[in-house]
């Protein structure tokens, strides 16, 4: 598999180290030559120094025979031209980071597969362990209308030792796994919830905080 990772910040550089491990063909691309000097220097790819938004730069990079493409840079405007030109070129698997919010919309019109900034992803994370005690992680969906939250039980949970179907839950809400030591359980309403348990639940983001509650 070729697959062409622009952008050689700490996620493109991780990105890099685990796509070699696999080993893959891989391909960089950054501005700054002292990142991609010094990646091609740790790690078996070829690293190209340039401006990746470029047609000329990605025909350097030989895009239309690359299996993916991944834009990690933090300018929303490189990841987009980067994007759309790769589309352009055939590429099958394009994946790109939106750095800002509000730039959401456009890349889905692109049909791309996109994630959200990192960083605000940690940050959203750090709050809500805050804001919501019993929540350990969750996963925004649907542009926030919906959230599957992983839940730690403990000794004194009121969940603790009951069946799913005794919980009270309300009907649209779905356990949609229960993570047990080394096991991972898909449930049934007659399931036991046991301490130490990590419970994933599937509600909208209306209702999680009642959710949560149900399980402290």
């Amino acid at each position: 598999m070729y697959i062409i990772i622009v952008g050689l910040g700490g996620i493109g550089r991780s990105l890099a180290r685990i796509a070699v491990a696999q080993r893959l063909n891989v391909v960089t691309i950054d501005s700054d030559p002292e990142r991609t000097q010094d990646i091609a220097l740790k790690y078996d790819l070829v690293s190209l120094t340039g401006d990746a938004s470029l047609m000329s730069t990605l025909e350097e990079a030989n895009i239309s025979e690359a299996d993916a493409l991944i834009c990690t840079t933090g300018d929303d405007n490189v990841n987009l031209m980067v994007a759309l030109k790769a589309r352009e070129k055939g590429v099958k698997t394009i994946v790109t980071v939106v750095n800002e919010e509000e730039n959401i919309e456009i890349f889905k019109e692109t049909g791309v597969t996109i994630h959200k900034d990192p960083d605000f992803i940690v940050a959203e994370n750090i709050f809500n362990s805050i804001w919501r005690s019993g929540v350990n992680a969750f996963v925004s969906m649907a542009g926030g209308k919906a959230e599957i939250i992983e839940l730690i039980i403990h000794e004194t949970s009121r969940a603790a030792g009951k069946e799913i179907k005794s919980l009270g839950l309300p009907s649209n809400v779905l356990i949609i796994a229960i993570e047990r030591g080394d096991d991972v359980i898909i449930p049934e309403g007659s399931t036991v919830i046991k301490p130490n348990d990590s419970v994933y639940v599937f509600a909208r983001r209306d209702i999680v905080d009642r959710v949560s509650s149900l399980f402290q």
